[in-house]
């Protein structure tokens, strides 16, 4: 590990010659050099500080030999200093930037030993352009008034210089030693084969575009090489390449007349343009290869997953193949559909005497271990199959290898469709105990009667006559009562719980009647201190040839576990997290008041609160402090209120109090005190918990009954209005039956709703998806539309109030009946067509939707395949594992599933490895700005890279105009859609455009008109 004092050194030095290098390449007209190289040195040697004060060390050197380099190599006395302020301020400035952003956005993924992190992933390219841009601006500034000092004349260019060369010497200097730090791991001897033709390559380009007499201007060529190493070269050998681009190009251009750039018309432009060309350089080759190293992680991941799920599949039917145990799977006629190598000495083959067919089923069960004939409905395979489960019932069974009777413990399961829910399989787990049952028997006559067994036993245990009468206990029974065994022996069992003696009486009785049978009863009785003590009795006729019968009673203190019982029904009521009440506990408590209030009148009032800028603390300082955030509210909460007030977490940051006996001024003050209690408390927090409020909507129960409203429906508008106007308040209802505009839109908007569900006023408009590589309408996606006022209303107006009024899986199933029959009349007229419908997060997961889709696609016979389901982040991000469920039954009927939005949010990785789509539909965002925005084309690439890796279609949307339709179908994407491919129409308009005889399509051909201006490349006729 190199000593501080060695790094020292030898960055001294590098730094000195550095400046020595950049006062070469001064120009006489501005003063500044073409190319400042000590720049990115300087940003090196702050980057590999290990602490502030080496970076303090680091800024003081720099402005010593910055301020002496300047003083001795022509550059004004006074300037100097000043110049080395500036020299500072981007060393300095650049490495703390990036430090620090490192730090706040990327600490958890980083995989540094020391000093700054290399550049591995595009965020970090990002972040640390971002430093770098920051701190040479910013030093522009102090550079500029450095000049002025000296004398020279400042201007707009000047200070665009003074950006560009020092940008360009930290980006290709500091940018390139960051992205080869820890290169080894990365860099193969198959990178460095492939490296060599790439680096020839950029060389003759460069010499052919910037050598001596070369004036054509071609210098877009190096950039075509740079593409090439970025896509195919690991990050270190990338930036390497786009280095050695950069700074060879500068070196031809002053050794040369400058190539193409001597074109420009004086020698500031050309300084400009061959700066921005270095800069240019090297920042596509980081983009690209840090996008295609995060790619090809990517893509190694889902491999991964997939051996790992073929390895454990592989390993669960090897156990299962191996196990002595017989394990089968019945269907419900009761023929076998599975079953292991074990199994095969259970089974039976029958033959059907009109079919023929042979099918194999468990041989049935005899009788039980007491002999009795075992009813064909208490069958475990019959018990499984009506959805109850079997533990351990030991039955007389034929064993089909030996040709004889074997006692059998089976355990039996029910296997419900994952459809409908409805057990139609049934798993039953054999395994032979006739040996083992024999010998349990043996013992447990052989020490029935035995006082040691007794005697040792770790609970109570009694010896009873027939009549009850104690004949025996053991020591652990006489600790559990605090009595001694005078007092037990001879005495009847039952005064052992005197209130309950006529209960244990019939027990015991139960015992006798039921000879063999184990009784099985819960009771209290009195411990040695008057405490009560909860016993489990289990009891059970020991019969014998030589002695007289009698009963075997165990008592077994339950009191912990009937602690932890009610424990488990209090956590069953309460939050884990606060300890506050939970919904259910709340919706309880709520009928209980309601159903008051229809009794005796309404009173009382209802306070529903939300928390803003909660997820703020949740994404910055993570999900304890987001908790901890939580659990000081409801603290709050508690302080503030009375005991007779109910306050509950109904999830999230979402709290509901209930005030039985408060009137509205009653509940406005509660109101207040909680909002101003909330802000009080965030003053004292950190960070984004600072911005914490609280949004609260009051509705008294009487305002509700005047309505005759849900008054948690209007709790919650109460709430959003109370955020929409500006948060940190809250909303109370009027009494009276007016009520505030925006809670009445709200209502409107819900009664609209709700009439046009009940009325069916909605109404499906298609717009056309373009395939790019026939030219062909071949899809279409269905949008609703609300039209109860002649005017089609887009479901952006309406959404968020069906959603907050739980109406928004109504509208879905409304959207899935409709878009069925509609699919089933597009394919009328074209089989191959495709439809697709989105479906709100309230309704991914819905068995009910689910449900729906599948019996209308059967009913009416269409082609589920033709039917792509659309899922947004929004609705996947809810839960995964629902998403998946409510997916699975629909797959294996044929419907597709695209993912929507693609892009626009974070999960969208994560949504494609944990979910199976079909479809990538890429956020318009990147889409309609496509051919103004190298940004967008590069992440447009990216996208379509990792699709076609993972064998998916790609939608994009938005193509509003021909520049980004040429740009999709360039880069390769499969299908357009927009509003240049066509607007969202009524379902006769559709047809009539998209379908009809002479069907829409668009031409790649660009054509000539009459008065010679070239015809757009795509034309739609």
């Amino acid at each position: 590990m190199e000593t501080l004092v060695r790094r020292t050194a030898v960055f001294t030095a590098a730094y000195a010659l550095a400046i020595v290098v950049g006062r070469l390449t001064v120009l006489p007209e501005t003063g500044l050099a073409l190319f400042w190289p000590a720049a990115g040195i300087g940003v090196v040697w702050a980057l590999r500080a290990v602490s502030t004060q080496e970076r303090l060390v680091v800024g003081v050197l720099v402005w010593v030999m910055a301020t002496v380099g300047n003083a001795l190599t022509g550059v004004q006395v006074w300037s100097s200093p000043i110049i080395g302020l500036a020299n500072v301020l981007t060393v300095v400035g650049t490495a703390s930037a990036y430090v620090w952003l490192t730090d706040r956005y990327a600490a958890a993924s980083a995989d540094w030993t020391r000093g700054a992190p290399p550049l591995r992933r595009l965020g970090d390219v990002v972040r640390f352009l971002i430093a770098a841009a920051s701190a040479v601006v910013l030093s522009s500034g102090i550079g500029m008034v450095a000049l002025t000092v000296g004398g020279t004349s400042v201007s707009a260019q000047t200070a665009l210089g003074w950006v560009l060369r020092n940008g360009a010497a930290v980006i290709v200097i500091a940018g390139t030693g960051l992205a080869l730090q820890d290169a080894r791991s990365l860099i193969t001897r198959r990178h460095l084969a492939e490296a060599v033709p790439i680096l020839v390559v950029a060389g003759f380009v460069l010499w052919l575009v910037f050598g001596p007499g070369r004036t054509v201007s071609l210098s877009f060529l190096p950039l075509a090489v740079l593409v090439w190493g970025g896509l195919r070269l690991p990050v270190p050998l990338a930036a390497l390449h786009g280095a050695l681009t950069a700074i060879v190009t500068l070196v031809l251009v002053l050794v040369t007349p400058g190539g193409p750039f001597g074109d420009v018309g004086d020698v500031a432009g050309q300084a400009l343009t061959l700066q921005a060309f270095m800069l240019l350089a090297t920042v596509l080759t980081l983009v690209l290869s840090t996008t295609q190293w995060e790619r090809d992680r990517l893509v190694a991941d889902v491999a991964d997953a997939g051996r790992t799920a073929r390895r454990q599949a592989e390993d669960l039917r090897v156990i299962t193949e191996t196990i002595p145990d017989a394990l089968v799977v019945l269907d419900g006629d009761g023929s076998v559909v599975l079953h292991n190598n074990a199994a095969r000495r259970w089974l039976a083959v029958a033959e059907d005497s009109t079919t023929g067919r042979l099918d194999a089923y468990v041989a049935p069960p005899r009788s039980r271990v007491d002999g009795s004939v075992l009813p064909a409905g208490e069958r475990p395979s019959r018990i499984a199959l009506s959805g109850e489960t079997v533990r351990g019932l030991v039955v007389e069974a034929d064993d089909m290898h030996r040709g004889q009777p074997r006692l059998v413990s089976v355990d039996a399961a029910p296997l419900a469709d994952t459809a409908t829910g409805v057990p139609d399989r049934a798993l039953l787990v054999l395994r032979d105990v006739t040996d083992e049952h024999r010998r349990l028997d043996d013992l447990r006559a052989a020490h029935s009667r035995t006082e040691r067994l007794i005697a040792d036993a770790p609970h109570g245990v009694a010896v009873l006559d027939l009549r009850g009468v104690v004949l025996q206990v053991n020591e652990s029974l006489m600790t559990m009562v605090g009595r001694e065994v005078d007092d037990l022996v001879g005495r009847p069992f039952g005064d052992l719980a005197p209130d309950n003696s006529d209960e244990v009486a019939r027990h015991l009785g139960d015992a006798v009647l039921h000879p063999g049978l184990r009784v099985a009863g819960e009771w209290t009785i009195p411990g040695p201190l008057g405490e009560d003590v909860h016993v489990s009795l289990t009891s059970r006729v020991i019969s014998s040839q030589a002695d007289e019968d009698v009963i075997l009673v165990n008592v077994v203190d339950v009191s912990e576990r009937r602690q932890y019982e009610q424990q488990l029904s209090h956590l069953a009521d309460h939050d884990v997290l606060t300890g506050l009440p939970n919904r259910r506990r709340f919706d309880l408590a709520l009928e209980e008041h309601l159903a008051r209030c229809a009794r005796s009148g309404p009173t009382g009032a209802l306070i529903l609160m939300d928390l803003d800028h909660f997820k703020e603390v949740n994404d910055t300082r993570g999900h304890d402090a987001g908790d901890e955030l939580i659990v000081s509210v409801a603290a709050l909460l508690r302080g503030t209120l009375r005991e007779t007030d109910l306050v509950a977490r109904l999830g999230g940051d979402e709290f509901a109090i209930l005030l039985p006996d408060a009137d509205r001024s009653g509940a406005g003050h509660v109101a207040d005190s909680i909002v101003e209690r909330v802000r009080d408390n965030s003053r004292t927090l950190e960070g984004a918990a600072r911005r914490v409020t609280a949004s609260i909507g009051v509705v008294t129960f009487a305002a509700a009954a005047a309505r005759t409203e849900n008054i948690l429906a209007l709790a919650d508008m109460l709430m959003y209005d109370a955020k929409e106007a500006g948060r940190d308040r809250f909303a109370v209802l009027d009494d009276s039956n007016g009520v505030q505009p925006r809670t009445f839109a709200a209502m409107e908007w819900k009664s609209r709703i709700e009439n046009a569900l009940e009325n069916d006023l909605f109404e499906l408009y298609l717009q056309p998806v373009l395939h790019l590589d026939t030219g062909r309408i071949t899809g279409a996606e269905a949008l609703i539309r609300l039209v109860d006022r002649e005017v089609a209303v887009a479901p952006g107006a309406f959404i968020k109030v069906a959603e907050r009024a739980g109406l928004a899986p109504a509208i879905d199933g409304w959207v899935a009946r409709n878009a069925a029959d509609m699919l089933a009349r597009l394919l009328r007229i074209d089989p191959d067509i495709r439809l697709g419908i989105n479906l709100s997060a309230h309704s991914i997961g819905d068995p009910s939707i689910s449900l729906t889709l599948e019996s209308l696609l059967r009913e009416k016979g269409v082609d589920a395949s033709r039917l792509v389901v659309e899922v947004t982040e929004t609705a996947a991000v809810s839960d995964v594992r629902a998403a998946r469920r409510f997916a699975e039954p629909l797959r294996a009927l044929g419907v597709e599933f695209a993912l929507d939005d693609f892009g626009s949010g974070y999960g969208s990785f994560y949504y494609l490895k944990h979910l199976s789509f079909d479809t990538i539909k890429i956020d318009g965002e990147f889409v309609k700005g496509a051919h103004e925005s190298a940004v967008d084309r590069a992440i447009l690439r990216s996208v379509l890279g990792i699709a076609r890796s993972l064998g998916k279609r790609t939608v994009a949307e938005f193509v509003t105009d021909e520049g980004a339709l040429n740009v999709v179908r360039e880069l390769g994407v499969d299908f357009a859609q927009g509003y240049l491919i066509g607007e969202p129409v009524p379902f006769e308009k559709f047809v009539a455009t998209h379908m009809g005889e002479e069907r829409s399509q668009w031409l790649g051909i660009p054509e000539v008109v009459d008065d010679g201006r070239p015809r757009p490349a795509f034309s739609h006729r």
